[in-house]
């Protein structure tokens, strides 16, 4: 069974272009409709034909034509369009419930109910109250629509004009994302890692129906059961993607087959995630090298499983944290991307305050006199950091131990001085977002072992950046571009609070 990528999950939409039009008093005895219909007042501006039935009927088939080719011109590609229609109602402004039994079958194929039209809030707010998925209008006075449903206890959303639609639909496609998550959370001894504390507990995501993430479990011992049973059509799965990596590299400083045991734990995983039906992961890190299995056994570190994982457009975070793993879920459906995570903190100069260049982190010329400089270094870069479907970034091959094993990819960002970037971190409980807006300043540690590789960026306050990490942890998911306000309105509808920095 192939594995359900989020990033592969489409917004079912049905839209309508709802129309009123006019009949006249009691037209079941009127012999002439467009007679019976002529008149000019509150609901209708205009004169001879303009005043007709006709009339109504073929300038709303003409705008429902425009309306189609706004559906096939500016939506994404992952916004799937059931059956767009053409829908009425008259003057006698009663609304029938035939006109939800009209559509219903497309309703419940649907997430989502959008409509554009003349005088529909009404009679729309009544069908899409009846179908009970999130909905909204496009075009004039949109913002009574919600204003009128949210009381009611219903989703509901107003639009300036298509591409607003088109832009806050992505984003509605993101929340669906995120529901079909399924983490398979390999484990060892413990539901929750011990190399940190602030992380959220897997039993209680999978409780939260506000953000509808599953968690399945699974122990270290199976996993290492499915490695040591790989099949050879397997192993040489691994063979080939590990001489993909080798002969891609700008640089390698390892031995092909110490990239070799790093891609069978890769193909092992897969393997799992479809034996589980998921398709996110996580596994941890200090614990599982603590058995020795990785270290006398495998020879390899779950890094470069990670960074394989986020290519192929599957969430996958270091050492359990989920706090991460949703963000770079969120991240990945958002942007298309396949982000970087990390250690992260402020950095201060020596000689203006009370930080230095953490243990372990290089220090580099670029950085020194930046104001409100931070960090993040972590050996889980991609190829695919600009795009899951663009070509492949530079790289090298770079062994995560000084006797030569576990692959890691590394990624110069010295290449890309100045860009903006976006930060990504959830709360332990779930409950809130850190949303941050960066600047890379220099990239580090390219051939360098451990995590300490990554890049130093600026924000706007690394004093308010570290402050408000306390309430949300220290490792940070980001990706290149400024995501803000999207994540801002993201978080609205996830119901979940976003704090900024």
């Amino acid at each position: 069974m192939a594995i359900k990528k989020t990033i592969d999950e489409k917004l079912k939409v049905k839209p309508i272009f709802l129309n009123l039009e006019h009949e006249g008093p009691h037209p079941e005895r009127a012999e002439d409709l467009d007679a019976n219909s002529a008149y000019e007042g509150p609901c209708r501006l205009g004169t001879g034909e303009q005043l007709t039935n006709s009339y109504d009927c073929r300038v709303g088939r003409e705008k429902f034509k425009v309306f189609q080719q706004h559906l096939e011109e500016d939506y994404p590609e992952n916004i799937e369009f059931v059956n767009p229609s053409y829908e009425h109602w008259t003057d006698s402004f009663t609304y029938h419930h035939e006109f939800y039994e009209g559509i219903k079958e497309d309703l419940d194929n649907s997430d989502f109910f959008m409509c554009e039209g003349v005088l529909h809030h009404y009679p729309f707010m009544l069908c899409a109250r009846e179908a009970k998925i999130p909905s909204a209008v496009i075009g004039c006075c949109s913002a009574d629509y919600p204003a009128g449903c949210r009381p009611q206890g219903m989703e509901a959303y107003g639009y300036i004009d298509h591409s607003d639609a088109a832009r806050h639909l992505r984003l509605m496609r993101v929340k669906k994302a995120l529901q079909k998550t399924k983490v398979l959370y390999i484990l060892k001894d413990c539901v929750l890692a011990y190399g940190a504390v602030g992380y959220i507990d897997p039993v209680a995501l999978d409780a939260n129906k506000d953000l509808g993430v599953q968690v399945r479990f699974a122990n270290l011992e199976e996993l290492r059961d499915t490695i040591d049973h790989l099949t050879p059509e397997q192993e040489k799965k691994a063979e080939e993607k590990a001489d993909e990596l080798f002969n891609g590299a700008r640089h390698s400083s390892m031995s092909r087959e110490m990239v070799v045991r790093s891609c069978r734990l890769y193909v092992a995983v897969l393997q799992m995630l479809e034996r589980y039906e998921c398709n996110a992961f996580s596994m941890p890190c200090h614990e599982a090298c603590a058995t020795r299995l990785f270290n006398d056994v495998l020879q390899c570190t779950p890094c470069l499983l990670h960074s394989l994982l986020k290519e192929d457009g599957i969430p996958s975070a270091c050492e359990l944290d989920l706090n991460a793993l949703l963000s770079i879920d969120i991240l990945m459906n958002l942007t298309g991307n396949a982000p970087h995570m990390g250690n992260s903190g402020p950095y201060f100069q020596p000689d203006k305050g009370d930080f230095t260049v953490p243990n372990g982190m290089p220090w580099v010329p670029e950085i020194e006199g930046v104001d409100n400089l931070c960090f993040t270094f972590h050996a889980v870069q991609t190829r695919k950091m600009k795009g899951i479907k663009a070509p492949n970034s530079e790289y090298d091959l770079v062994p995560f131990t000084q006797a030569g094993w576990g692959a890691t990819i590394r990624h110069d960002f010295n290449q890309e001085k100045g860009e903006a970037i976006t930060f990504v971190r959830f709360s332990p409980d779930a409950k809130k977002m850190f949303v941050v807006r960066g600047e890379i300043v220099a990239g580090a540690g390219m051939s360098d072992v451990g995590c300490g590789t990554g890049l130093y960026w600026k924000c706007a306050d690394s004093r308010d950046f570290f402050n408000k990490m306390q309430t949300f942890g220290h490792h940070m998911t980001w990706t290149y571009g400024d995501h803000v306000r999207d994540l801002q309105e993201l978080g609205q509808m996830l119901n979940v609070e976003v704090v900024t920095a």
